[in-house]
């Protein structure tokens, strides 16, 4: 296959630190914090990752997971994401060449599900020359 799926990244943008939201997004998940400080003039930044990819893992379930984490975080860490101004679900794809295609369907329930907590889709394409 020419192409596949890597992961999926929830990137988010406040004027406010982001260390508490981020700290328990991470504790006792699979979510592992990528980056969380300053982002020059936009102010702050958290970009956190859940899965490693690969052909098991598909990013419905991998967005599905991030909402649960989500929906249970407390009331500091959802007043953090609440503040944010942008909460993006970035799916990341690795692109290899050669012929093929890849399709991974978003149910509508799980857009549903990132909408209500006030999240964006974003597509990530990787392009890798082949070896």
């Amino acid at each position: 296959m020419s192409s596949r799926f890597i992961n999926v990244d929830l990137d988010v943008e406040s004027k406010f630190p982001l260390d508490y939201f981020s700290a328990q997004m991470a504790n006792g998940t699979e979510v592992t914090i990528l980056h969380c400080g300053e982002n020059g003039e936009r102010g702050y930044l958290a970009r956190l990752e859940c899965a490693e990819g690969g052909d098991s893992c598909e990013p419905d379930s991998v967005v599905n997971r991030f909402c649960d984490y989500l929906e249970n975080l407390d009331d500091r860490a959802r007043a953090e994401w609440d503040g944010s101004y942008l909460r993006s679900f970035d799916l990341g794809f690795e692109f290899i060449g050669g012929k093929g295609s890849y399709q991974c369907p978003i149910r509508t329930s799980t857009i549903l599900r990132l909408s209500a907590l006030g999240g964006a889709l974003a597509i990530s394409i990787y392009n890798h020359e082949e070896s």
